[in-house]
């Protein structure tokens, strides 16, 4: 990445009181690297450009702004939102249901606590899975992405994929969390009056009381995971292939409206 010549490019499409952000990788088109750059005010993206140090072809340089646009769009996506919420720990299931299992072991029989220790087992795991789709890319985009300060196709690919996985897993937990509510609701009433609730660490006791507050908004957040819905019954690679192409559809619908913001070339 020429970081002498690029900002240059750059600042001649500029208008004022804006500022200009070089995203840190390019894509290569017939021998040269295209980025894509973007014009801020206020934190609003008023404009694009695509600007490379090398040979520039206005043809070239407008397949390399769908590439890279579409990249910029759905990485963002996974930083704000996958990222974060990878960041949950599995830890705050696993943790109070080897409490519940310690005090069954001791005390016996406790339909109320096995059916909670059972969901928050299921919800460990999917938490589990879901970090670790999401630490894989943060892992490449670091390793990979930021070192090469280039994508391709591949990567491309791979983003989606991932973000496929983090969508289904999403409408998983989601979906098991409505579908047990009652019986959450029910767990945190017996752990408090059993005192497992006080032999958890804080951080656990109120991350189960904000989960059971969260119903409303698990609920809208399942509302706009229709298609994973609706093929939830298919195998996890026939599933992903089908949100793979959903993330595409998306993305190319939106393109004219990013390509009326294309400052340079203009489409």
């Amino acid at each position: 990445m020429n970081t002498q010549v690029l900002p240059q490019k750059a600042k001649k499409h500029k208008k004022w009181f804006e500022k200009v952000f070089i995203n840190p990788y390019g894509y290569e088109v017939n021998g040269s690297k295209y980025f894509l750059t973007l014009y801020k005010r206020n934190e609003k993206t008023t404009g694009y450009s695509v600007i490379t140090a090398e040979q520039f072809h206005s043809g070239d340089a407008l397949k390399a702004f769908e590439k890279l646009m579409l990249y910029t769009v759905f990485v963002n996506n996974f930083f704000s939102i996958g990222e974060e919420r990878a960041r949950i720990s599995e830890d705050y299931f696993l943790i109070p249901a080897i409490q519940i299992d310690q005090y069954l072991q001791t005390n016996g029989i406790n339909e109320a606590l096995e059916k909670g220790k059972k969901i928050l087992n299921e919800y460990g795991k999917l938490q589990k899975e879901f970090k670790n789709f999401a630490n894989e890319y943060t892992k490449y985009y670091d390793t990979t992405i930021l070192s090469s300060n280039e994508i391709n196709d591949y990567d491309i690919d791979k983003l989606l994929l991932i973000l496929s996985n983090l969508n289904r897993i999403q409408y998983l937990q989601g979906k098991r969390f409505i579908e047990s509510y009652n019986e959450l609701k029910m767990l945190e009433k017996e752990m408090k009056k059993t005192k497992i609730f006080s032999t958890i660490p804080t951080d656990n006791q109120k991350f189960l009381t904000e989960l059971l507050r969260s119903k409303k908004e698990t609920e809208g957040t399942l509302k706009q995971l229709d298609v994973e819905k609706e093929i939830e019954h298919l195998t996890v690679n026939e599933q992903t292939k089908i949100l793979v192409k959903e993330f595409e559809k998306a993305g190319n619908k939106k393109m004219p409206r990013y390509k009326k913001d294309l400052r340079y070339p203009k489409p």
